[in-house]
């Protein structure tokens, strides 16, 4: 996949210019497996919504330290249960997004994700002072940060995922 090439090689150019290119995602943020081959499952993100996000950080594998096979997003019409009374839930759920990474597991596809604040703004505002430190900086579930400033929630399912997914890893 040739965009997959295109953002492997940004995130190399980009290091130094944003506050991250690359990190590992963690276990909490573990969503499911895909039991099929990843071109089928990019397929199934595209007829969901879903969109490549060409310049997204690269993900490690947490347990491997492989590079994803693919980062999708795609921006809601609601916020997920979740949301509520977190520092997401005062946003339009167009200033988020659902956003998941693929890794191939041999026999099937990893899948991981979060919830979070899309990292450019929506229309009409196009204030960039709103989603860039909330996207770029962003709070969860640590120890001592209260749920009203989480702007990342690890693992968050997209209910248009669900059918895809087991929970085996």
């Amino acid at each position: 996949m040739r965009r997959h090439t295109i953002r492997l090689a940004a995130a190399r150019l980009l290091e130094g210019v944003l506050p991250y290119t690359s990190y590992e995602v963690r276990e909490a943020e573990y969503l499911g497996r895909y039991d099929g081959e990843t071109a089928a499952l990019r397929a199934s993100l595209r007829e969901r919504g879903y969109s490549y996000r060409l310049l997204a950080a690269t993900k490690r594998h947490p347990r491997r330290g492989e590079i994803d096979a693919g980062s999708f997003a795609r921006i809601p019409d609601r916020h997920p249960d979740a949301a509520g009374g977190t520092g997401l839930d005062d946003l339009d759920p167009r200033e988020c997004q659902y956003h998941v990474h693929l890794f191939d597991g041999g026999d099937g596809v990893e899948v991981y994700g979060h919830y979070e604040v899309h990292p450019l703004p929506h229309v009409p505002t196009w204030d960039l002072s709103r989603p860039y430190p909330r996207h770029y900086y962003p709070t969860w579930d640590d120890p001592g940060v209260p749920r009203g400033e989480w702007t990342y929630l690890r693992g968050v399912t997209d209910p248009r995922l669900e059918p895809l997914l087991t929970g085996e890893s």
